[in-house]
Formats: structure tokens, C-alpha cells, sequence
């Protein structure tokens, strides 16, 4: 049993999503278990049963110090993209794990990265630009099959699910600040879409938001929940008749292992209008909502995400002071409600068919890697 040190970047939930499935196994293998972080990602891991939870913003410069401290009591760091504790880990001479779910993403790699004693990439979407400029400087490159929770198929249910992900990352934008999607998107599926053949109707996303969205819409038919948990959450969507859901990796991901239908709703930042992208030229997004259906195509590949997160939010800003605009978009959402039973067969086979393609679940080969550099680091 080892003393595992666990944080992930506070970028809404996918980060933490994927630590927190990376987390069970390692939960199940008996290791002790201590998160450190803050934002969105704290929010979820507190639902979780570390055996320690630590509430600190790992990127606050002042934090430095403290960081180093909590670290330097691990036998190892695991890190979901959250640079500052790779950093502090180097400090005190913790061995690292890095764990990234968006290869394909970066515009860059920061050189602290070249030597962490292993860097997990996830095959998810054509990550070959990067693999050709950073996979001879990584040292320990390891890639392995899309990171999925180990959570079984459901008997679907009258219900349909909504899901804004973290909905805000506490560094790069916020709702009610940078952004008002959460109240636009949820107004819009109010306004234009009939729930009357569902028995239920859950809309999940992030603690403060879900507040907010159940004081400006009291007499909605939406269940605003978190679901008590990001397993719970999982179970939610497992079982439901359709998902909507903003085009994020880690629902996605989920949603096509359990072969519930989605809908993939308008990006709410940069990395999803990408994955949108994607998505769609992979034949995954049968029943998609694209900002680019409305508005012109933003061109985002290979710019400085800090500036393409601000031409997604443009637009984004856009759409809602435009009724025209939301009004087409509720159009377009309903369509394929109605008509879910026409798409949702051919949605979930491609969708269950891009998985296995990726070599399948590649959750184990990850805690296998961790106990792997734990036991060299103590020999």
C-alpha cells in the first residue's frame, strides 16, 4: 500500500473526472489516498472517499510553500494536468505521474513534463501533430486506451439527462462573468423543447451554478442536481433514455460506453468546440448543435487556447443577446429530441465502435503504470 498524493487542474470537471475514475481503482488496490486542489475540482472530490482531502488553490503562487508540504508526505504525486504540483513534487523529490486526457490538444508542452517518471496520454481524438513534435522529448511516454469508469450498462428509463459539465473554470472563465451559457442554454431548452415523454428530467453541472439556475427557474421541470456525486452522476447517465450534454471528453467518452444517445449541445469553450469538431468529422456527433450552424466557423487549431477561449465566449455572447439566434438553436434542439428514435441506434453503435477502435477501457493499464513507478521508486 502506498501513500498516493492526487490533484487535477481546476478546469471545470474533466480533469478531476478522469482522476476520480483513475482514483477507485486505486481506492479498490487499497492505496491511501490524499487530494489536493481547489474550484470545480474540489467540488468533486469531496464527494469522493479520499482518506485525506486537502482544499487548496494549486495555482496561487502564495500556495507554494504549502503544496510542497502536502506533497512531500506522498510516496508519489499523481497529477491530472495540474502543473503547479508537478512542480512542487520536482521540489521535494516526489516521483510523477501525469495524466492527460488532451494530448491532441496542446499548442505546447511545458519542458517540466519531459521527465516525469511516466506521462499517460489517452488515445482519444488524432493527437499525431503532437506525437510527432514532443513524443522523442517525453522520456517516459505512455499512452493507453480512453481512461472510462468501470461502471456497468444500465436498463434505460424514461429520463432524460442534461449535462453542462463544470459548467466554469475558476482561471480561464466564469459564469456570470466571462459567460452566461449555463442561464442562456438553460433557458433555451425551457423555451423550445418538449419534455412532456419523459418521466424525469435531470440538469447537472457544477454546485454554484445549479444554485443560481434553480433560483431563476423555480417552476422548471428540471431536476437541478450534481447527482451527490461524480459516480452518481455516471449512474444517471448510464440509465438514460438521452443525454444532452456540451461536446466535453469525459461525458462523451462516458456516453458512448454506455450506449445512451446524446445530443451534443453548443460548445461552451475552446477545447469542446474542437472536440465538436472532431467529433463530427469522425461521424460521432449524429445529433450535434454546433455554434459554427449560426455563426462563422472560428478556426482555433494550433492558436493559444488564452485567446481562442475568448473567440468561443464572443460568440457565445452573441447568441444570447440575439432571441433569433436562441430561438433557432431551441429549434434545432428539439428536432432531434423528437426524432431520437430515428438517430439513436446509429449514434451509439459508432459511438461504442470509436472506443473499441482506441484499443478499449485503458483504466487498468493506467493504475497498473502507477503501481509500476511505485514499486521501482522504492527499490
Amino acid at each position: 500500500m502506498a501513500n498516493i498524493i492526487l490533484t487535477a487542474e481546476n478546469f471545470a470537471f474533466g480533469p478531476i473526472g478522469k482522476l476520480l475514475d483513475v482514483a477507485k481503482l486505486l481506492k479498490d488496490r487499497n492505496h491511501k489516498l490524499t487530494f489536493a486542489g481547489y474550484g470545480t475540482s474540489y467540488q468533486l472530490a469531496k464527494n469522493f472517499p479520499f482518506d485525506t482531502l486537502l482544499e487548496i488553490d494549486t495555482d496561487n503562487p502564495k500556495n507554494k510553500k504549502s503544496l510542497q508540504k502536502i506533497i512531500s508526505k506522498g510516496d508519489i504525486l499523481v497529477s491530472s494536468m495540474d502543473i503547479p504540483s508537478i512542480e512542487a513534487a520536482k521540489n521535494v523529490g516526489i516521483p510523477t505521474v501525469w495524466l492527460d486526457s488532451l494530448f491532441w490538444f496542446w499548442t505546447s508542452i511545458p519542458k517540466i513534463l519531459f521527465n516525469v517518471n511516466v506521462y499517460i496520454k489517452e488515445r482519444s481524438l488524432d493527437d499525431t501533430i503532437n506525437e510527432r513534435k514532443y513524443g522523442h522529448k517525453i522520456k517516459n511516454l505512455y499512452t493507453v486506451g480512453p481512461i472510462l469508469p468501470k461502471i456497468e450498462k444500465a436498463k434505460k428509463i424514461k429520463q432524460a439527462i442534461i449535462s453542462f459539465g463544470g459548467g466554469e473554470a475558476f482561471y480561464w472563465y466564469k459564469e456570470g462573468v466571462n459567460t452566461n451559457f449555463p442561464t442562456m442554454m438553460t433557458k433555451i431548452l425551457l423555451d423550445y423543447v418538449d419534455w412532456s415523454e419523459f418521466d424525469k428530467v435531470i440538469l447537472a453541472t457544477n454546485e454554484r451554478i445549479l444554485s443560481n439556475l434553480s433560483q431563476k427557474f423555480p417552476n422548471s421541470p428540471f431536476k437541478f442536481t450534481t447527482c451527490g456525486s461524480h459516480r452518481k452522476f455516471l449512474k444517471e447517465l448510464a440509465r438514460s433514455e438521452v443525454a444532452l450534454i456540451t461536446p466535453g471528453l469525459i461525458t462523451s467518452q462516458s456516453a458512448f460506453n454506455f450506449e445512451t444517445p446524446s445530443i451534443f449541445l453548443p460548445p461552451s469553450n475552446n477545447s469542446q468546440y474542437l472536440q465538436i469538431d472532431e467529433f463530427r468529422k469522425l461521424g460521432l456527433a449524429i445529433a450535434s448543435v454546433h455554434l459554427d450552424n449560426f455563426l462563422p466557423r472560428l478556426e482555433l487549431r494550433g492558436k493559444d487556447p488564452h485567446k481562442t477561449i475568448k473567440e468561443v465566449l464572443n460568440q457565445l455572447c452573441q447568441i444570447d443577446k440575439s432571441t433569433e439566434q436562441k430561438q433557432n438553436i431551441g429549434k434545432a434542439i428539439q428536432e432531434l429530441v423528437s426524432t431520437r428514435h430515428q438517430w439513436s441506434k446509429r449514434a451509439t453503435n459508432v459511438g461504442k465502435k470509436f472506443l473499441d477502435s482506441l484499443g478499449g477501457n485503458g483504466i487498468e493499464d493506467v493504475v497498473d503504470k502507477i503501481e509500476e513507478i511505485i514499486l521501482t521508486s522504492k527499490k
